[in-house]
C-alpha cells in the first residue's frame, strides 16, 4: 500500500529574529507548503482544546471587515473556545490531522488541470476500491464517494431507473406512468430515508412500499420476508415494476439484521436489486482475507466516518458491476475535478488494514462485554441482537480465527446494544410510567457513568430505551468503563425498583387524605406531585385570586420542606397549578413519615396563614372604629363649642370674649387599638399619665372604650405581641 502513497518530507523551517516566527521555505513544492500551514492552524486549535490562547471575540458587525488570516484565525479560535465548557484533551488523532491535511489538498487540486486532476483521481478511486474490495470483501465492484450518507442510495436508484426503463433519459417520467417502479423497506427503517429518495428521484410516495415486521416469532424489528414476497408479486400482478429492496443489516436502533438469505433468493428470483444498510456490515472487515467473498447483497453502504471515528470523510457505497446497473456506472461516479476519494485514501492508509481490523473488532467486543453483563438482571429487557446467536455459544474469538459463512456472521454479531426498565413479567410495550422511569434512567446514567455513552432513543413497539452503539459515538470501552457503569446502575436500579414499590403506597396514602391531592406531572418519574388544600377549599369554585394564594401556599411549603429534605421540590400539574414533587426514594424510605411531615408542615402554614387573615381583619375593623369614634368625638365638640367659634374671624371675637377652660380646651383624643383585647380605647391616659403612671403606678381607665366586633382572643398567642395606635394630634 505505500507504493500509492504520497511521501511527505520532513521540513526543516528558518525562525525570523525579528518577528519570531516561522518562515516557510519558498523552494519546496505546494503540498509540504499546505502541510506546514494545515498543521499550523491544527497546532493553534489545539491550544484552544487545552484552554490556551483565550480572547474575547469581537463583536458582530453589519460592515464586511477585511481582516489578515492571522486575524481570521484567532477569530475563529475564539468562537470555538467559547463553546467549550472545560479543558479537555485534543480530540485530534492522527488519523482525523490526515485528513484534515486531505481536505486541503482537495481545495489545491481543484486549481490544477481537469485532465491532470482526472488522472490523479482514477490513480487514487483504483487504489481505495481495491483496499475496500479487500477489507470488506465484496467482489467485483465499483465504488461511489458521497457526503450524504443517503445519496449512494439515491444514485444506485436513479441508475436502475436508467436500467430498467431504456427510455428513461429521453422521455424521462412520462416512461414510468405504464408501469410505476416499487421500492421495498421495513417498517422499522426511519421514514425520512424514503421520503430523501422520493424527493431526489421525483417519485410519488405511492411508489413505496412498507414491508411489516414479524410478529409471530423472531424479532420484531426485522422485515417479515413472507409479507415482502406476497406484496411483490401483488405489484407485479397489478402492473408495476419491483425495483429495489432496502434491507437492514443492523435496524438504525435496535441493530437487528433481517433474514439475508431469503432476502437473496426473493429478490434473484424476482430480479430485484438488494442494497444493505447498517453497522453490522463492519464485521465483515474482522474475518480473514482468505475467506470467500461475501455476495450478501449487490450494494452496501459503508459509513466510514462513523465506522473510523474520522469526521468529515465521505461515506461509501460497494455496487456489483456484474449486475444490470453496471452499464449505467457513469451515474454512480463522482466527477474528477474534485478528488473526494482523496481523504478515505488518506485516511485508510494511516490506519492499515490490521488497524482497521483491530477497531472493527474492539468495537464488538465493547457490545459484547457489556451485553453479557446487562442481560443477568431480571429487571432489564434487552431488545437488540444478541451477540453469539440463540444461546450466545459463538464468540468473537470463535469468527475471527475459523472461517465462517458470511449470513450466520451477520447473525451473531452484536453492532448495538438496546435496553429498558421493565416491570415484572412485562412482554409488550411497558406502561408509560416506565416511559418516565427509564428516560431519568437514562439521564442519570449519562451524567455519574459518562464513561459508557449512552443515548434515549423510542421504539414504537416498546417504548423509552437505552442505547449504546459503539459505531456511532467513536467510544470504545474497556472493561474498567463497564465494571464501573454497572457498580452506578446496581445503585440506580435499586432506586428504581424502590420508587416502584413505594408508588401504589404512596398513591393510597394521598387518597385517604382529607387536605392532600395527587396531581398529574407529565414526565416526572418519582413518586408523583402532590398538592395541599386548605381545609374547605375543595368546595369552592377558585378564583383567579384563590389559585395565586394556593399556588402561593405550596410554593412555601417546598421552601420549607426542602430544608429538612432535598427530594422535594417544586412541580407544575396539568391544570397549571403549583405542587410539591416527591422524587425518586430508596427501598428504606418511610413514605408515610414524609406525606405526614408535608401535611403538618402545611397545617402549620394553613393556620398561620388564618392567623394573618384574622389580624387583617381585626385592624381594618379596628382602623373603621376609630374613625367612627374620632367623626362622632368631633362632632360633639363643635356643638359643645359652639358653631359661632368656628366662623372666620368672629370665631376670634368670641374665643377672646369668651375663652375656653383648660378641659374644655383640650383637642381630641386620640385612639389606640389594642390586639389582645380587641377594643379601641382612647389615648388620653396614654399621654396623661404615661410618664407619671411609672412613678405612681396608677393609670385610670380609658375614657372611650369601643370593642371591635368578629375579634376571637383565643385565634394565636402571637397576637399578645402586637398593639397599634391610632391616633389624632390635639387641636391647638
Amino acid at each position: 500500500m505505500a507504493d500509492a502513497g504520497v511521501n511527505i518530507a520532513k521540513v526543516n523551517y528558518e525562525m525570523d529574529e525579528q518577528s519570531n516566527q516561522v518562515l516557510i521555505p519558498t523552494q519546496k513544492n505546494a503540498l509540504e507548503e499546505i502541510e506546514f500551514q494545515v498543521s499550523q492552524v491544527i497546532g493553534r486549535l489545539e491550544e484552544v482544546a487545552v484552554g490556551r490562547g483565550r480572547r474575547t471575540p469581537p463583536p458582530p458587525s453589519v460592515e464586511l471587515p477585511k481582516r489578515s488570516q492571522n486575524e481570521i484565525l484567532q477569530h475563529i479560535q475564539d468562537l470555538l473556545h467559547n463553546y467549550e465548557e472545560e479543558n479537555i484533551e485534543s480530540p485530534l488523532t492522527p488519523e482525523i490531522r490526515i485528513s484534515m491535511i486531505s481536505h486541503a489538498i482537495m481545495v489545491y487540486a481543484s486549481c490544477l488541470e481537469r485532465t491532470h486532476i482526472q488522472e490523479v483521481s482514477a490513480r487514487l478511486t483504483s487504489d481505495t476500491s481495491r483496499w475496500l474490495a479487500n477489507i470488506f470483501r465484496m467482489p467485483v465492484h465499483g465504488v461511489c464517494y458521497h457526503d450524504d450518507q443517503m445519496e449512494g442510495t439515491v444514485r444506485l436508484a436513479r441508475a436502475l431507473l436508467h436500467v430498467k426503463y431504456p427510455r428513461f433519459a429521453e422521455e424521462g417520467y412520462e416512461v414510468l406512468k405504464s408501469k410505476p417502479p416499487v421500492i421495498y423497506t421495513s417498517l422499522a427503517a426511519p421514514l425520512s430515508i424514503i421520503q430523501h429518495i422520493c424527493k431526489q428521484l421525483s417519485l410519488p410516495l405511492h411508489c413505496v412500499r412498507g414491508i411489516p415486521t414479524m410478529t409471530l416469532f423472531g424479532s420484531q424489528q426485522k422485515m417479515d420476508v413472507a409479507a415482502l414476497e406476497r406484496q411483490i408479486e401483488e405489484d407485479k400482478t397489478a402492473g408495476r415494476l419491483p425495483l429495489l429492496v432496502l434491507a437492514d443489516a443492523g435496524t438504525p436502533i435496535a441493530g437487528h439484521v433481517d433474514n439475508l438469505t431469503r432476502l437473496q433468493e426473493i429478490c434473484k428470483n424476482n430480479d430485484v436489486w438488494l442494497h444493505l444498510r447498517g453497522h453490522t456490515l463492519a464485521a465483515l472487515a474482522m474475518v480473514s482475507a482468505t475467506d470467500s467473498p461475501a455476495n450478501i447483497a449487490d450494494s452496501l453502504t459503508l459509513p466510514l466516518a462513523y465506522w473510523l471515528c474520522v469526521p468529515g470523510l465521505p461515506s461509501v457505497t460497494l455496487y456489483n458491476l456484474n449486475c444490470q446497473v453496471g452499464s449505467s456506472m457513469g451515474l454512480l461516479e463522482s466527477p474528477g475535478k474534485r478528488l473526494i476519494v482523496l481523504p478515505v485514501w488518506c485516511v485508510l492508509q494511516e490506519f492499515g488494514k490490521e488497524g482497521i481490523q483491530t477497531r472493527m473488532q474492539q468495537m464488538f467486543e465493547s457490545t459484547e462485554l457489556l451485553w453479557r453483563r446487562l442481560v443477568k438482571y431480571p429487571c432489564l429487557r434487552l431488545l437488540s441482537q444478541p451477540p453469539g446467536g440463540e444461546g450466545g455459544a459463538i464468540t468473537l474469538a470463535d469468527l475471527i480465527s475459523k472461517p465462517v459463512n458470511i449470513n450466520l456472521l451477520m447473525d451473531v454479531v452484536a453492532s448495538t446494544v438496546v435496553f429498558q426498565f421493565i416491570p415484572e413479567g412485562c412482554v409488550d410495550k411497558v406502561p408509560t410510567y416506565y416511559d418516565k422511569l427509564n428516560s431519568w434512567l437514562g439521564q442519570i446514567l449519562q451524567r455519574d457513568a459518562a464513561q459508557v455513552p449512552l443515548e434515549l432513543c423510542e421504539l414504537e413497539s416498546s417504548g423509552v430505551v437505552l442505547r449504546y452503539c459503539p459505531f456511532e459515538v467513536g467510544t470504545i470501552i474497556t472493561q474498567a468503563d463497564v465494571e464501573a457503569f454497572i457498580n452506578c446502575l446496581d445503585q440506580q436500579l435499586e432506586i428504581l425498583s424502590a420508587t416502584v414499590v413505594h408508588k401504589e403506597t404512596f398513591q393510597q396514602l394521598v387518597q385517604s387524605s382529607e387536605q392532600l391531592r395527587l396531581v398529574e406531572l407529565p414526565g416526572w418519574a418519582g413518586l408523583g406531585g402532590v398538592r395541599y388544600i386548605p381545609q374547605g377549599w375543595d368546595d369552592i369554585l377558585l378564583t383567579d385570586q384563590a389559585k395565586e394564594e394556593l399556588n402561593r401556599l405550596n410554593l412555601h411549603l417546598v421552601e420549607k420542606l426542602r430544608v429538612t429534605d432535598a427530594a422535594f421540590s417544586a412541580g407544575e400539574g396539568v391544570d397549571g397549578l403549583a405542587c410539591v414533587r416527591f422524587g425518586m426514594v430508596t427501598a428504606d424510605t418511610d413514605v408515610a413519615e414524609l406525606l405526614n411531615l408535608f401535611q403538618s408542615v402545611g397545617q402549620k402554614e394553613e393556620e398561620s396563614w388564618k392567623f394573618i387573615d384574622t389580624m387583617a381583619e381585626v385592624v381594618i375593623k379596628g382602623i373603621e372604629a376609630a374613625t367612627l369614634d374620632l367623626q362622632k368625638e368631633s362632632e360633639d365638640k363643635l356643638w359643645q363649642d359652639g358653631i359661632l367659634r368656628q366662623v372666620p374671624v368672629f370665631g376670634s371675637l368670641v374665643n377672646w370674649w369668651s375663652p375656653l377652660t383648660k378641659d374644655g380646651g383640650a383637642g381630641i383624643k386620640g385612639r389606640s387599638l389594642d390586639l389582645t383585647a380587641g377594643v379601641v380605647a382612647s389615648t388620653e391616659n396614654i399621654y396623661r399619665y404615661h410618664m407619671q403612671g411609672s412613678a405612681a403606678g396608677v393609670k385610670e381607665p380609658p375614657q372611650v372604650v369601643t370593642p371591635v366586633a368578629g375579634h376571637s382572643r383565643a385565634s394565636s398567642n402571637a397576637s399578645q405581641l402586637s398593639n397599634t395606635t391610632v391616633t389624632n394630634p390635639v387641636s391647638p
